[in-house]
């Protein structure tokens, strides 16, 4: 399945990578249409990180409950500015809970749901050809990063904070090739050699395109993965059933089939 999915966003950015140069803003491949379908219907905002099992999840709540689900998948703030620009819609799931809170605070979401975990990793070609080990690595150079936008995507605003945190984002940022609007272009730069490195959710890693380099849990970054309902949902029976879903044994048996680690989990404590 991820091997599937990924040659798809291959297909879909790869004219992107050929020419993308420098740390510009790439503007997120995967997006659907704002307006949700009357009837038995759910518009669901999610992040592009989240893809591959929620449209199987979106499969399985259809057959269950004769509830169609209609994703926009993007960045974490692309999509949170989607929603405060159209106000329609029935649930968002961010890549992490600061943008659900800043949702919350907007007056967006009511109902929440904590789902599954963000691990922070980077990932390299295949036989590493930079010898990247370690973030302190990422500073050298003539290394080329590649990084999710810091204000986009939950991926760039938590490698932002990490890289800060460690006293590395000013070099760092001097090495980017790239600042991608979703994490999955990220994974395409790395598979075609246009970056030595990029900072990923560990959950994405493609084994059969890439290595992946873990960063320690004291350097790094764990996102928990939340799912809320929107208040100007108009159906919202229906979106409160969605959630649970996605939060019940059955989600959570389909994101761990896809290399997540599911909420809670006493390793990260949170």
């Amino acid at each position: 399945m991820k091997r599937i999915t990924f040659i798809v966003f291959i297909g879909l950015v790869v004219c992107a990578a050929l020419f993308a140069c420098g740390c510009t803003e790439s503007q997120p491949a995967e997006t659907g249409t704002p307006e949700a379908e009357a009837g038995g219907s759910l518009l669901v905002y999610c992040g592009a990180g989240m893809r591959e099992p929620m449209d199987e999840i979106a499969d399985l709540f259809e057959e269950q409950e004769g509830i169609t689900i209609q994703y926009t998948y993007g960045g974490s703030a692309q999509l949170l500015s989607q929603i405060e620009l159209y106000q329609t819609g029935d649930a968002y799931m961010p890549g992490a809970t600061s943008y659900i809170d800043s949702a919350i605070a907007k007056g967006f979401v009511d109902k929440t749901e904590k789902v599954v975990y963000h691990v922070m990793a980077m990932v390299v070609p295949k036989g590493n050809p930079a010898g990247i080990q370690t973030l302190e690595d990422l500073t050298k150079p003539g290394v080329r990063v590649a990084i999710g936008e810091p204000t986009g995507p939950a991926v760039g605003q938590a490698a932002k904070k990490m890289l800060e945190k460690d006293g590395m984002w000013e070099a760092v940022e001097a090495n980017c090739v790239v600042k991608s609007g979703t994490v999955n272009e990220l994974l395409v730069y790395v598979s075609m050699n246009q970056a030595d490195a990029a900072i990923i959710w560990e959950d994405l890693y493609n084994e059969e395109a890439m290595d992946l380099i873990d960063i320690p849990l004291e350097e790094g970054f764990v996102k928990v993965v939340p799912i809320g309902t929107l208040t100007f949902s108009e159906n919202p029976e229906n979106a409160e059933k969605f959630i649970r879903f996605v939060a019940s044994d059955e989600g959570l048996a389909i994101f761990e089939k896809h290399g997540f680690t599911t909420y809670p989990d006493e390793k990260y404590g949170m």
